[in-house]
C-alpha cells in the first residue's frame, strides 16, 4: 500500500532539510512509502501562504539535469507534488512555488506558470473539490 506521510525521524529530517538548498527549520519532509520500502520524499514549507517545495528524492536520486526520470520515477514524483500541494492546502497555502531549474519542465507540465527564477501556481491547479 503506498501512503505519504510526514517522516517521524526528527533528526533525519532535520538532516534532509539541512542539505537541501533554500529548505529551513520550518521544512517537513513528507516521506513516500510502499509497505516498509521507502520510495522518495518531498521537502517542502508553507510560507506566507505560499507551499515552497524545495526539493525532491526518488530512490536517492535528488539531481535530475543529467538524465530524464523514467516513467515510475516520474509517477513517484507526481505523488510526492500532488501529496505536497495537499499538505500545504491543509496548512493554509493558496499557491505553490519551486526554485529548482531541473524540474521546471516537470512542472510546466503540470500547469505551473515558468519564470525565471521559478516555478508557481494557485493552489487550485493541483488540489481541486468538486
Amino acid at each position: 500500500m503506498l501512503q505519504i506521510i510526514p517522516m517521524e525521524d526528527k533528526d533525519r529530517e532535520e538532516a534532509i532539510s539541512r542539505a537541501t538548498e533554500g529548505a529551513g527549520a520550518d521544512a517537513r519532509v513528507l516521506v513516500m512509502t510502499d509497505g516498509e520500502t521507502e520510495l522518495g520524499y518531498a521537502v517542502a514549507a508553507v510560507r506566507e501562504k505560499t507551499l515552497v517545495l524545495y526539493g525532491f528524492s526518488v530512490s536517492g536520486r535528488t539531481d535530475f539535469t543529467g538524465e530524464k526520470p523514467d516513467m515510475e520515477t516520474v509517477f513517484i514524483l507526481d505523488t510526492l507534488m500532488r501529496s505536497a500541494a495537499s499538505f500545504g492546502e491543509v496548512n493554509g497555502a493558496e499557491k505553490i512555488e519551486t526554485a529548482f531549474p531541473d524540474f521546471f519542465d516537470f512542472f510546466k507540465l503540470r500547469g505551473f506558470t515558468v519564470l525565471e527564477t521559478h516555478t508557481e501556481t494557485p493552489m487550485s491547479t493541483i488540489v481541486r473539490y468538486e
